[in-house]
């Protein structure tokens, strides 16, 4: 109600407590209610409310153990738990349930399909951990793009940031987001993935930001995707 315009968030729970607000054809007293803006109807002491078209931008540093989807059908733990509800957003893409970092959460669906649409060529860019350390002609293979079965990619940005004895540390930037990609383009080299970080969508980035805790964007960050959004509509970016 607060995104309405009607009354700070505090007063509309007044006005909830009340009786005043009714979803539909009943009356809600209950503080927390969901509803849907595409499908309920809200009414504050009979006047019909309408929801504010305001774009919301998030990024969370997704932890390991949680699920990136808005709902779960298994009652895990998903990313919106782990971000306010005061607007209805939703992830932009999938990390695995073994996989950290950014997630980039909106309400903005024609953003979401520029980020993740391949032929934009927008950048996902991750930390692999993986097991022993590919040598230059597997580096190569990744460079040059997989075809292989039910997997094709393009041309990947990769270079090693460290390496161990058991173990190096990737870098790797890709320009799809197909399931298990960047594991199952480690695996077709030899090299399993112990352990993997994204920390980049296009100029979106990570940062410091703590393992768990999101924050809104920067006006910044927002003027770069509103730049992608203007790409589009002027068939620039296609």
């Amino acid at each position: 109600m607060a995104h309405c315009g009607a009354a700070s968030r505090r007063k509309c729970e007044e006005f909830i407590k009340s009786g005043l607000v009714k979803v539909n054809d009943k009356i809600v007293t209950e503080l927390g209610t969901k509803i849907d803006p595409n499908v309920d109807r809200v009414y504050l002491n009979g006047k019909r409310l309408t929801l504010e078209n305001k774009k919301i931008y998030i990024i969370l540093n997704k932890p390991i153990g949680v699920v990136t989807s808005a709902s779960d059908e298994k009652d895990r733990k998903t990313v919106t738990d782990l971000v306010p509800d005061d607007y209805r957003v939703y992830p932009v893409g999938r990390l695995d349930i073994d996989t950290t970092g950014l997630v980039f959460l909106t309400n903005d669906g024609e953003l979401a399909n520029i980020l993740m649409h391949p032929k934009y060529k927008i950048g996902k860019k991750y930390i692999a951990t993986v097991e022993g350390t590919p040598n230059a002609r597997e580096l190569s293979i990744l460079r040059e793009g997989l075809d292989i079965r039910d997997l094709k990619t393009s041309p990947a940005n990769v270079k090693i940031l460290k390496s161990f004895k058991q173990d190096s540390i990737i870098e790797i930037e890709i320009f799809e987001g197909q399931n298990h990609q960047i594991k199952r383009m480690f695996d077709y080299i030899g090299h399993k993935v112990k352990k993997l970080k994204r920390i980049s969508m296009g100029e979106i980035e990570l940062l410091n930001l703590d393992v768990g805790n999101y924050r809104y964007l920067s006006e910044k960050e927002i003027k770069y995707l509103k730049g992608l959004k203007w790409l589009l509509k002027k068939n620039i970016l296609r």
